[in-house]
This record gives C-alpha cells, structure tokens and sequence, in this order.
C-alpha cells in the first residue's frame, strides 16, 4: 500500500548555535518541582490500558502527529521515522508533524497540535499516533496538561472507534532531561489514558547514541531515523500494538 508523506518539513524555530546549543528544549532552569510527576523508567513499559485493535489491519490508515523530530528535521521527509514504519509494515502512514510545535506551542506551521489533530480528523483514520514534546518544556505545568487533554479528548470525541496511542517525550541531549520532559510525558498518558488509548514509554533510545545525532545533538541522522523506526515498532509490539 502507498504511503502518504505529508510535506509540512520546514525550518525550526530555535537558533542554531553549535553542538552545544540550545535545542527546542532550551536549558533553560525547569519549571518548580511537580508534585507525583512520575519519571522516565529505565526500559519502556506499555500502558495497562488496554488496546482497542491489538492488530493492525493492512487496509487501515494510521496518522502520526509530532514535531521536528518526527518530522526528520534536516533530511528528506521520506527518511523521517513514520515513513520509515509505514514502508516496513506495508501501512498507509499520514505523517502530520510540525517542527518547533507542541500541545502549547505554536511551530512553523503556524499551530500547535491541536489543528494538526483536526487534520487528521479528516482524514478518519484508523489509528492516531501522538507524541509529547521538549518543544512544551518551557511552558507552564496546568497549560501542558489542559492543552494536551483538550487535544486528546476532541480526538476522541471525534473518532470514537479509532485507536489512540501516545509516545513518551524524546530527549536526545547527553546530558540528564530537565523534569518538564517528564512532566509532557505524564500529560499525554494521562490524556491517553482517559479517552482508553494506549500509553507507551520509548525511554530515551538515542541518548547514549550520538553517533546516530545530526550535529545539534537533538535531530536524528538518517540512519537515527530508521533506529527510531524499529524501535517505535518493537515497542509498540511489546505494548500489544503489532503493526
């Protein structure tokens, strides 16, 4: 089956200044500490919530919605990770994803997730796929979490049969995630959650990789991206989910 590539590649927002810059995430001092914020456990771990459809029909449409990572930031958009996953599982794959955007913030898109989940709402798909981002880190705790369930809730109440999943927050830097990447984390489970999605930790699969890093340290390679492929397919096998 063919799989669709939505070209909405451009420029992120930050500045590029070196190897050792900031990224999207900023290093900039994390918010207040969050009571109960749940941390990053060391090897993924699926939801106990259960999956609406363990297995993915070959016929069905699947809608990823992300930002510049997902989005293969830098390379061509055929080497991001979810056209990578759609061309290894013969899948239709719409990839809506924005760099520089999140739950809060606005990317160059001119939005933020949320008109990226109106458009793929229009295109009733099967399942939708979203992914937190470090893009949100600088943002106020409640604004993440109302943002994020506002999200997932119009999708939800929009396609009701369709199955909801959510990827944990990606943090490529060498040194340790600032808690506000947990924090968007936590938002998306328990959004996910709520509307009886699944929820699956991707842990931070590139970190200790750098060699599979572009040179801002944030943006996967090429060979990163096919990396994130088959990890974002294995475990989302280990949470019940076989694409």
């Amino acid at each position: 089956m063919i799989v669709r590539r939505h070209r909405r590649l451009r420029a992120t927002a930050w500045a590029a200044l070196g190897a050792a810059a900031l990224t999207m995430a900023g290093c900039a001092a994390a918010p207040p500490h969050r009571p109960n914020s749940a941390p990053h456990p060391a090897s993924p771990a699926p939801s106990s919530s259960p999956s609406r459809s363990p297995t993915v029909a070959s016929d069905a449409l699947i809608v990823t919605i992300g930002d510049s990572i997902m989005s293969g930031y830098g390379l061509d958009p055929d080497e991001a990770w979810p056209v990578l996953l759609g061309e290894q599982t013969h899948l239709d794959i719409v990839n809506l994803s924005c760099g520089g955007a999140g739950f809060v913030v606005d990317g160059d898109c001119g939005t933020n997730f949320s008109a990226l989940a109106q458009e793929a709402i229009d295109l009733k798909p099967a399942m939708v796929i979203l992914q937190s981002s470090d893009n949100d880190a600088d943002e106020d705790v409640d604004d993440i979490d109302s943002a994020t369930r506002a999200t997932v809730e119009e999708l939800r109440e929009a396609l009701p049969s369709t199955q909801i999943v959510g990827l944990s927050t990606l943090w490529n830097q060498p040194w340790e995630a600032p808690q506000s990447i947990a924090w968007s984390s936590d938002a998306l489970r328990t959004a996910v959650e709520a509307a009886d999605g699944t929820f699956v930790w991707l842990g931070q699969p590139l970190q200790e990789n750098p060699e599979l890093l572009q040179w801002d340290s944030e943006h996967p390679t090429a060979e990163g991206q096919e990396y994130l492929a088959r990890h974002v397919r294995a475990v989302l096998a280990h949470a019940g989910i076989v694409l």
